[in-house]
């Protein structure tokens, strides 16, 4: 019977060595191929032994094994990702519900016509009808106006009152760089689970700047000057 022997060697530079802080040169094939090795080989019940050396800030990484010398499997490839179509609401998608939003003036819930989003955010059109585009006293009203973001498990908004357009931006806007896709500005722009009560998020430093941030880009006059402050002042604290 005959026993093949097989030596591999990689190096691998210091990473202050391996291109810039910004973009670091990937590790060597090479090295990839000794750990993909050490595998096979514990995986086939193959003697090995596998040595590391540190010379002039290079570290050396060499594998030998001996006997039926395995064939390494490939790496995985990386997974695809799953491209989410971004959550584009229609105002006819809206449900009534009695307990649709927080009034805070009356410190109760109020009636309207609510979208919610899965990261724990809603769009609310407050109306005591029942109807869209019908006001309590029978009128008209144009339902494209006066929509809330609010925080669906308590109903309490960020003081916005907007245009369906831009209350659906506010939550989930077209020029927000989001990853995942799919979440709204302020599921990913900030680390605050919205699935969350409100006191667990009370307790989150990241809620009040997202609120803050909001206001800051989609109120207007003293209440968008006032956001800016406070934002500033946040950053400040940090």
């Amino acid at each position: 019977m005959i026993l093949h022997t097989h030596r591999s060697t990689a190096y691998v530079k210091p990473i202050g060595e391996r291109g810039t802080a910004r973009k670091p040169e990937a590790i060597t094939n090479q090295f990839r191929f000794v750990v993909r090795m050490a595998v096979a080989c514990c995986e086939c019940n193959v003697p090995y032994d596998l040595t590391w050396s540190l010379v002039d800030g290079v570290m050396g990484a060499t594998i030998t094994a001996m006997g039926t010398i395995p064939m390494p499997k490939p790496l995985p490839k990386a997974p695809k990702l799953k491209i989410v179509a971004d959550w584009k609401p229609a105002i006819w998608d809206a449900v009534y519900r009695l307990d649709a939003y927080h009034d805070g003036t009356l410190n109760r819930m109020r009636p309207g016509f609510v979208i919610a989003h899965s990261c724990g955010l809603s769009l609310v059109h407050p109306s005591e009808s029942g109807e869209l585009g019908v006001t309590e006293h029978g009128a008209d009203e144009d339902i494209r106006q006066g929509w809330l973001v609010t925080h669906t498990a308590s109903g309490k908004g960020f003081g916005l009152t907007l245009n369906f357009k831009r209350a659906t931006d506010a939550l989930h806007p077209p020029f927000v760089c989001r990853s995942p896709v799919g979440k709204s500005l302020l599921a990913a722009t900030f680390a605050v689970d919205w699935t969350q009560d409100t006191t667990a998020l009370g307790s989150n430093p990241e809620f009040r700047r997202a609120g803050y941030s909001v206001q800051a880009a989609f109120s207007s006059g003293f209440e968008k000057d006032s956001a800016k402050r406070r934002l500033a002042e946040l950053g400040r604290a940090a």
